[in-house]
């Protein structure tokens, strides 16, 4: 896998940032206006959300990357594409509700787009239930699926329960007859553990869950982990944790698989010396953005190359089919788009081609069940 030094030397700046920062939240806001008129189909402003706290900023600004992307390359071609504005935050749930009231009192906001990260994307859906706020939440980096069900929710990749189960399905002929479900601190188990639970029990899995404490180093806590724990370990935080985790587990020396879902960004992953005799299987929700012929695919590599200068990643490959697909929905709205027209056109969930990638919404309420696997060897090449 190839990184570019440029990539490099922005992550060692976001990651400086984030020290910088620290719990305090980030809020930009260069649209939002009190403007009550109604916008025609290339004036229409819609705003993402971003989670800019340390574990998730790298995952945020690659999604954020690739829809950017993709209406810029649009607003090349002369095709209409919303406005974007953009709000970051700290990902707590009080960042998101205020960054909601200010969207709620601006109408000229018509959607949500491409909120990231996971928590950031739930705490969204949730809050913007308790604030009335009847807006389409379009294309969040969202695996967990228990709001796949909600009407203002257009998914597009494949769920975390899809991602597990084609994992499980790969390794059927070793026999998974446990699986540990390590987090990474008690917040992040508490955003997700009751989905995970829900997801075992329709696999009929056994799982254990393994939480590191608040005041307990990742890689200190990896060294000391039981002899009985399983075997297969699905680490469920981001790339710098991750990292941590391996390199205890490498200094344990006491064998696990370790496996990690889309969130993980593997570039970031790798810059980190994750732990050489540790192997970690990765799953993507898009095809392989550095070696998918899709025309799509091409076409995000050279836009990306020509723009950016940054190495293709899985998350701003998703990002970049998110924007295309948003734009084109959006497109079909019209002149007079208001809130309630455009959910009314995202709800019509009809199917789309983009250059070879089919979105076509399942009873599931997802609009992708692709899934892919790699494996990092403990000779640190990349199988599958």
């Amino acid at each position: 896998m190839q990184l570019s030094t440029s990539s490099v030397r922005r992550r060692q700046v976001l990651r400086g940032m984030a020290g910088a920062l620290g719990a305090s939240a980030i809020s930009f806001f260069p649209f939002l206006s009190s403007a009550q008129g109604r916008p025609d189909a290339a004036g229409m402003r819609v705003t993402q959300l971003l989670d800019m706290s340390p574990d998730q900023q790298q995952l945020s600004r690659d999604y954020s990357t690739g829809i950017r992307l993709a209406f810029a390359e649009l607003k090349k071609a002369g095709q209409p594409v919303p406005q974007l504005s953009t709000v970051e935050t700290d990902g707590s749930t009080t960042a998101v509700r205020n960054a909601l009231q200010l969207i709620r009192d601006d109408t000229s906001q018509v959607a949500l787009l491409g909120t990231a990260g996971e928590g950031v994307a739930l705490a969204s859906m949730s809050e913007s239930s308790q604030l009335k706020l009847d807006i389409a939440h379009v294309a969040p980096w969202l695996a967990d699926p228990q709001m796949d069900d909600n009407p203002r929710l257009f998914a597009l990749f494949a769920s975390r329960e899809e991602q597990i189960r084609y994992v499980l399905k790969t390794l059927s002929v070793v026999g998974v007859h446990e699986l540990g479900l390590v987090y990474p601190s008690q917040a992040h188990a508490d955003t997700i553990q009751a989905g995970m639970a829900a997801i075992g029990g329709r696999l009929q899995l056994k799982t254990r869950s393994l939480v590191i404490p608040k005041d307990k180093d990742i890689a200190a806590y990896a060294t000391q982990l039981p002899a009985d724990a399983p075997f297969f370990l699905m680490f469920m935080g981001g790339a710098i944790e991750l990292a941590l985790f391996t390199q205890g587990l490498n200094k344990l020396g006491r064998q696990r698989y370790v496996l990690c879902l889309s969130d993980v960004d593997t570039n970031t992953f790798l810059q980190l010396n994750p732990g050489k005799t540790v192997p970690v299987i990765f799953t993507d929700v898009v095809p392989n953005p550095h070696t998918s012929k899709l025309p799509v695919v091409r076409n995000y590599r050279s836009l990306l190359q020509n723009l950016y200068d940054e190495a293709p990643t899985p998350v701003s490959l998703a990002g970049y089919l998110a924007g295309r697909y948003a734009a084109t929905v959006l497109a079909s709205v019209g002149a007079g788009a208001t809130r309630a027209r455009v959910l009314a056109e995202f709800q019509r969930r009809r199917p789309l081609e983009l250059d070879g990638w089919h979105l076509a919404f399942n009873a599931q309420g997802r609009a992708s069940s692709f899934v892919s696997q790699t494996m990092l060897n403990t000779r640190g090449n990349f199988v599958g």
